[in-house]
């Protein structure tokens, strides 16, 4: 894209380090860089757009303490939390915002479990079958992504302790994303949450920044934060809904 002479380059790194040396070559070439999702650990970005992976961690503690004080008539219960690819950012601020607001919001809540399941739905499922097998008393999971949660859904289901949502026993499970394959696990009943990104409109509004520096030569915000919203079986039907929301309308 350099050689080509594009006017801007728009990149969701994989890897905050691997992604330096193409973004210094940019900066070298005088083209301006916009990230999505993942920043860069050096080099110059014309600006960067992220969900607030840490607000998406407190949400899900919240989220978890809610739906067990409906079982207990308390913030209490036992939670195994599935960490991401360690290293990662997404999974250190995940884990960050969740583990804050437990320690600070729901001290009685204990984390019985914290292990890396590293973003990936089988690891997951191996993972919690081990937890499962240590652990006889298990109420909620907080995965850091879907995979997570799709994971660990499949395991519990095969260790033979799944129970509906409402039952008595049921094992809460969220994850972070809003991927097709947790919206479809809520509409079956197998997850009960997921906090979902805006993907789309992350895409929209970097193209839209790209257009006011280089047409209409305006300054741009070098870091904005895209909204994310929960998605559960009350409104997992209703994704007309979910557009509205993201447009804050």
């Amino acid at each position: 894209m350099i050689q080509k002479g594009v006017d801007a380059i728009i990149v969701n790194p994989q890897d905050i380090d691997a992604i330096v040396p193409a973004i210094e070559k940019a900066n070298q070439a005088k083209i301006p860089v916009i990230a999505l999702d993942r920043g860069a650990s050096a080099g110059e970005l014309l600006s960067f757009l992220e969900t607030d992976n840490v607000e998406m961690g407190r949400r899900a503690a919240d989220y978890i303490a809610e739906e067990l004080k409906k079982e207990y008539g308390d913030y209490k219960g036992n939670v195994v939390e599935l960490q991401g690819l360690l290293g990662t950012s997404a999974a250190r601020d995940r884990g960050k915002g969740f583990n804050e607001q437990m320690e600070q919001k729901y001290p009685n809540i204990k984390i019985v479990a914290r292990q890396a399941a590293d973003f990936n739905q089988e690891k997951a499922l191996n993972v919690m079958t081990n937890i499962l097998q240590a652990n006889s008393e298990i109420d909620a999971v907080f995965g850091h992504n879907d995979d997570n949660t799709v994971g660990a859904a499949n395991a519990v289901d095969q260790a033979g302790r799944f129970k509906a949502i409402g039952d008595k026993d049921h094992i809460v499970i969220i994850g972070i994303d809003g991927t097709r394959g947790a919206v479809q696990a809520i509409k079956d009943g197998r997850i009960d949450a997921t906090i979902s990104q805006v993907p789309i409109e992350m895409g929209e509004l970097a193209v839209e920044y790209a257009k006011q520096a280089l047409v209409d030569k305006k300054t741009v915000e070098n870091h904005t934060f895209t909204r994310n919203f929960l998605v559960t079986k009350e409104n997992v039907d209703k994704e007309k809904l979910w557009a509205t929301e993201l447009k804050g309308n």
